[in-house]
Formats: C-alpha cells, structure tokens, sequence
C-alpha cells in the first residue's frame, strides 16, 4: 500500500520541486500562514477521513467521519485536542499536503498567479465559483446572501475589489439587482480606457457586465438562479452590486423610489400631472398607510432639487405632490410643493434624486 505522500502527491496542483527557487508572494505567504496558524488536532482514528474547508485564501484540516459533514474549526481555530509529540511533525505535513490538495474542492485553484503574480487563477467555495476566461473573470454567484467574508475572500483571491452588497428592500424586490457602481482609482491620465458597451461597460475594450440566468430571475429566491458578472483581468478599480434582501421590521427600503410601482404600497396612484396632498392622503389612509412629507426645492439655474423635512401639520390640503417614495413597511413619503409647478420636476428628464434620510 502506498503511503501518505504518495497519495497526496497524485492530488496537489504545486510540488515541492516546482517552488524551488521561486520568491515568496502575498499570497503564498497568505496561505502558508493560515496552514500553519490552524492548531496541530489529533491524527485521525479509523473511519475518519481529512476535510478541508476554506479559510481566507487558505485552508484549514478537520477530521470528519465518513458520511457525515466534516467539523469544520472557525476562523480562528477552536481545535483543542493536542496530537501526540511523537506525531506532531507528520501532522503538520500532512495538513500542509492536505490543504494543496483541499483546494481542488474549494478555495483557491492555484496557478502561476499565486505563484508568481500574488492573484490566483480561479476561486470557489459555497457561495461563488470565479474562474478566468480569456480577458475576463467569470464569477457564478450561487448563494447571493451567504457571510460576505465569503465574497470577498475569493475576490480578493483573483485580485479584484467586488462589494456584494444586500440591501433592505420591499417584498416584491427580494433577490432584485438594484444596481452596479463601478469606480476607477487610478491616477489621472493612467487608467483604463472606459466606453459604453451594449450591455455595460467596456474597458480597454473588454466588457464589464452583470447578468441572472435564467434571464430575468431573482438570486436568492428563484431554484437554479445565479448570478453572472464578468470583470475584466487587472481591472483597478472596484465594483458595487446592490441586492435586494428582505427588510427587518423598522428598516427603511433602498428601492425608495418604487412606492407607486406594481405590487408596492402606492400601485397604481398616478403622480406624473401633480396632485392634491388631499386626494393622495385618501389613498395612504385607504391602505392603512402613514404619510410623511418633505418639500421640494427647484434651483431656477440649475433645476436641481433638494428636500426638506416637513411636519404634516404644516402642509396644506390644497399643496401639490409630485412624487411619492416609500420609506419603510406601512410609511411613504410626500414630496410637495406649496404651489403647483409648470412641470412635474421629477419627469421632465433630470435624474432621479437621492433617497432621503
């Protein structure tokens, strides 16, 4: 039978042989320090078998029984049996090989990036399969609200900055993608070239784009729905994706906008043409709502808005409301003016203002 290096030498992707020579990398010191970091456990009895389970750009070795889910030891190592002084050595090097090994199934597909170049050639774990494709990274995201150290520890493992964020939202926009803010940090006259793509962006002619497949359904709701972006390899600067996710009860909703929307609080009230604070107050109350309100300031230069806080008693039954935000279940918000406008500042092609506080 064959011992323990030879079996695990048929699985690692790096030898030994191959790093002769090479100087350390952040990532390679990443890993070495989280293998080394995990505390030395027992060696395993009969019927366990070694597991491996993602640590930040790393792994950390368990035993587990067979046919049941490995023990997998937090962040910080809460292993507490001490392995014999005798067996401590071949322990550390089996973890070392095991890791190497582990990370076939999840973690970092180790490559010349993390050899060489400090990033690696792919990740996966639970929540996120990344791997390259050509002049892109390709990232499957399966589990849109698992821990976000999830996310940005296999980003971060390609080297790029992704911010996965959920947002509180209304019913109807759980497992909706709300938006994506892409910002470029390099100095002036250095970065990238950045052009409208017909799906998103393009830079340095290649696209940076955000997709569900099946098209159009909702991550983290819909069976089988993943999320797709595609980054550019290198890209300097850092992506924002807003999702959706179930509000707590008194958590103010991001897609504050949506308040007259199909299935929101206010469906269906038309406010293109301006209406009465009376008229629309009938509807709030019709639906067991509660109104709050802010006024609505136009520059006359620059026909910008701004928003002031109002209290309701102060608010004619005769004022004009231009829009309506929702602000929290059961709460919208009336956006009014004293005295009826030439046009409805919210639809005359200016951009849609910023959510109130």
């Amino acid at each position: 039978m064959r011992n323990t290096d030879e079996l695990l030498s048929g699985l690692a992707r790096v030898r030994d042989r191959e790093l002769a020579g090479r100087a350390s990398t952040a990532g390679a010191r990443t890993l070495l320090a989280s293998i080394t970091s995990a505390p030395v456990s027992a060696s395993p009895g009969r019927g366990e078998v070694l597991a491996a389970a993602t640590g930040t750009e790393g792994a950390v070795i368990a035993p587990a029984r067979r046919g049941q889910a490995p023990a997998l030891p937090a962040a910080t190592g809460t292993e507490t049996a001490a392995a014999p002084a005798s067996r401590r050595p071949w322990r550390i090097r089996l973890a070392a090989g095991a890791a190497a090994a582990g990370l076939l199934t999840a973690g970092v597909v180790a490559g010349p990036g993390l050899l060489g170049g400090g990033s690696a050639a792919g990740y996966a774990n639970s929540a996120v399969d990344i791997a390259r494709d050509g002049d892109q990274y390709v990232a499957r995201i399966k589990d849109p609200f698992a821990e976000y150290r999830m996310y940005t520890e296999a980003f971060r493992a390609v080297g790029l900055d992704i911010d996965l964020r959920p947002v509180p939202v209304s019913p109807t926009a759980v497992g909706k993608i709300l938006g994506m803010v892409i910002a470029d940090h390099s100095p002036p006259g250095t970065g990238p070239k950045v052009e409208a793509g017909p799906s998103g962006p393009l830079v340095d002619g290649v696209a940076l784009t955000m997709e569900t497949l099946p098209k159009n359904c909702r991550p983290g709701r819909d069976a089988g729905c993943v999320m797709v972006l595609r980054i550019p390899v290198g890209f300097p600067g850092d992506v924002l994706v807003r999702l959706g996710r179930e509000a707590r009860p008194g958590e103010e909703y991001a897609n504050f906008e949506a308040a007259t929307a199909p299935g929101e609080m206010l469906a269906g009230v038309k406010l293109r043409k301006g209406r009465p604070v009376d008229d629309v107050l009938a509807q709030v109350r019709g639906r067991n709502l509660t109104a709050v309100f802010s006024l609505v300031k136009v520059d006359g230069k620059t026909g910008g808005l701004s928003f002031e806080p109002l209290p309701a008693r102060t608010v004619g039954g005769d004022w004009t409301v231009w829009n309506a935000w929702q602000v929290k279940a059961g709460v919208v918000r009336l956006l009014v003016t004293p005295e009826r406008l030439p046009e409805n500042p919210f639809f005359n092609g200016s951009a849609p203002p910023p959510a109130l506080s």
